[in-house]
């Protein structure tokens, strides 16, 4: 379903994922995105040659417990160097970072959304987890040496969330690992699935949510037109 196009604006937070269609986008892209409140890294968009000079507000990665950095070499390094608010998971409580997160689901009566600013709808994927907590509000102010992200975004635009079935790649240097999405068809269905529950679920709480991926295999999420200059020649060929 496409929903005509969307500006970024100092209302939208842009969520950065790390699907191959990032190598695709022009310097127009990255520049235009630079407008955006706050510009999310999600697991290995940081380290993609494409995100390089981006300037990430917020770098999110559940998965640094679990071995991300084996799996996203390069990753290790800007994390523990960056100067963006990084946010992991609770189960990881030893992972350096100035946020950690509850992953909740259905197994703990949450179904598509937590409005705990606090938590995170799990789903199958950390960009479920970071936009969800992106909408939710500080319920407090944190005390960090570091600047305090914005928070309370009702605008989410996603980008490099390819989603494509059987098709795991990442974007050049984001990871040679495939995504767990596409394990298989079902797997894909079932976080397919969950997005468009995150989406329905945010939507009830005026959150609009939009996918910015050009060539995206993702149905069940709202997509908007890829701005004009975004896409290099040989992609729009």
């Amino acid at each position: 379903m496409r929903i005509g196009r969307i500006r970024i604006d100092r209302d939208v937070a842009a969520i950065v994922c790390a699907g191959p269609s990032l190598d695709l986008l022009t310097p127009q892209a990255w520049s235009d995105l630079a407008h955006a409140g706050a510009i999310v890294s999600v697991n290995g968009a940081a380290a993609a040659d494409a995100c390089r000079d981006l300037p990430f507000t917020i770098l999110a990665a559940m998965d640094i417990c679990l071995g991300l950095y084996q799996r996203v070499p390069a990753l290790e390094s800007i994390w523990t160097s960056t100067a963006a608010w990084r946010v992991t998971s609770a189960d990881g409580p030893h992972v350096e970072a100035e946020s950690y997160l509850r992953e909740v689901d259905e197994e703990h009566g949450v179904h598509g959304w937590s409005d705990d600013p606090d938590e995170g709808y799990r789903g199958g994927s950390t960009g479920m987890i970071i936009g969800n907590w992106m909408a939710n509000r500080w319920a407090s102010t944190p005390q960090s040496a570091k600047p305090i992200p914005p928070r309370g975004f009702r605008r989410l635009a996603y980008l490099g969330l390819d989603m494509q079935p059987n098709d795991g790649r990442h974007a050049a240097g984001a990871g040679l690992h495939s995504s767990g999405f596409a394990r298989s068809r079902e797997q894909h269905q079932r976080v397919a699935d969950a997005w468009g529950l995150f989406c329905r679920e945010g939507k009830s709480r005026g959150v609009e949510i939009v996918n910015l991926t050009p060539g995206s295999g993702l149905t069940t999420m709202p997509r908007v037109e890829v701005p004009a200059g975004w896409l290099s020649r040989s992609a729009v060929a």
